[in-house]
């Protein structure tokens, strides 16, 4: 069997999700991760792919995939919302309950931690989590990276250029409509949160947060001079060390 398998999924809304599942060297593993990428990123993202090799290195079968607006999954990125994405984490989610897996666990990564977060408050059955630089407070978009001015333009127009692509108002509405802080208070997994003190897009303060809220087993491991890329090699590769032990851990 090839290390590396390219899988097509259906989601809820008529998408076609394009995957890759990095299986381990003996072809069989009784537990599988679920590797979710940030809002401007996607599957081939530097820190998800070498997480997947990792994660099956340790016999654990990986799935990263993209989001329905992201890269080789159909759909646009205008249209992203937080919950949208939830939706496409229930369809990678069932996509492996296909296999004769026992165990599931999910990584994500900035807006797809935040998505891996919604969708363990549903999903009783994750086995564990691991979220890297995740808002707690997506909404504070509106106050931390966007003017008044252009919140009204976005609420008046219907959409807004990001960094010169489109989001419709859509994503703004879905921001006004989900609690995350309510929504972690009834994930049962564990959970591990990793975040940069020198974040520069979600503040550190909301990773101390999370960490309060959550009631299920947890740890909080904070990356001294990380950003929210985690741009040095060094922390960007104690993220994936941390996340890889957690999830074996936890998955084994």
């Amino acid at each position: 069997m090839n290390d590396e398998e390219e899988v097509f999924f259906p989601n809820g809304r008529g998408r076609t999700l394009k995957g890759v599942f990095h299986h381990p060297a003996s072809g069989k593993s009784l537990s599988a991760a679920i590797l979710c990428h940030g809002m401007e990123s996607n599957k081939e993202s530097d820190k998800i792919v070498a997480l997947s090799r990792a994660l099956a290195e340790k016999g654990i079968l990986a799935l990263r995939f993209d989001f329905s607006y992201a890269r080789e999954s159909s759909g646009k990125f205008e249209d992203i919302t937080y919950s949208g994405e939830v939706e496409d984490l229930r369809a990678a989610y069932d996509f492996v309950l296909r296999l004769p897996v026992e165990k599931i666990g999910i990584l994500g990564s900035s807006m797809g931690g935040t998505v891996a977060l919604l969708f363990a408050a549903q999903e009783k059955r994750i086995a564990a989590l691991a979220a890297i630089a995740a808002p707690l407070h997506p909404d504070r978009i509106t106050e931390t990276l966007l003017s008044k001015e252009e919140v009204e333009r976005w609420r008046r127009e219907g959409f807004l250029f990001y960094h010169g692509r489109r989001i419709n108002i859509s994503l703004l509405k879905d921001l006004e409509n989900i609690d995350v802080p309510k929504a972690v208070k009834q994930i049962s997994c564990p959970v591990l949160i990793v975040h940069g003190d020198q974040d520069e897009t979600v503040a550190v303060a909301e990773a101390q947060e999370l960490y309060a809220h959550i009631e299920a087993p947890k740890r909080l491991a904070i990356l001294r001079g990380a950003d929210h890329r985690l741009t040095r090699p060094a922390h960007l590769q104690r993220a994936l060390d941390e996340s890889r032990d957690w999830l074996v851990h936890h998955l084994r």
